[in-house]
């Protein structure tokens, strides 16, 4: 390889060596002008904040009451269904339930 080309690697991880919730240390650091890679850190990891919902669920959760868990089973909220009044005139499903954002902008010429 040649200075100035670029790289691809692809891997693949087993459920058992993906730790959720952890985060690398950082190794970079810019010194003098010039970026110095700590390889002593390079395996080090720490523990962080991290939901304990799916990404699509974390804007709902200011949303949902406060219930025990027996009763939430009967009350859905991540439910897709959808009523008659929020079928468009073509009887599909509105652009928001669809492909959020990305359908709205096709949509748009």
């Amino acid at each position: 390889m040649y200075p100035g080309m670029t790289c691809q690697a692809r891997s693949s991880y087993l459920d058992s060596e993906v730790l959720w919730g952890y985060r690398f240390t950082p190794v970079l650091s810019l010194e003098k002008g010039f970026y110095e890679v700590d390889y002593n850190n390079f395996h080090d990891i720490y523990e962080t904040n991290t939901p304990t919902c799916s990404a699509k669920e974390l804007p709902l959760l200011p949303h949902l009451p406060l219930l025990s868990p027996d009763l939430r089973q009967h009350t859905d909220p991540f439910s897709t269904q959808i009523t008659q009044d929020e079928q468009d005139k073509d009887g599909e499903k509105p652009a928001e339930t669809n492909n959020g954002s990305a359908n709205r902008l096709e949509e748009n010429p």
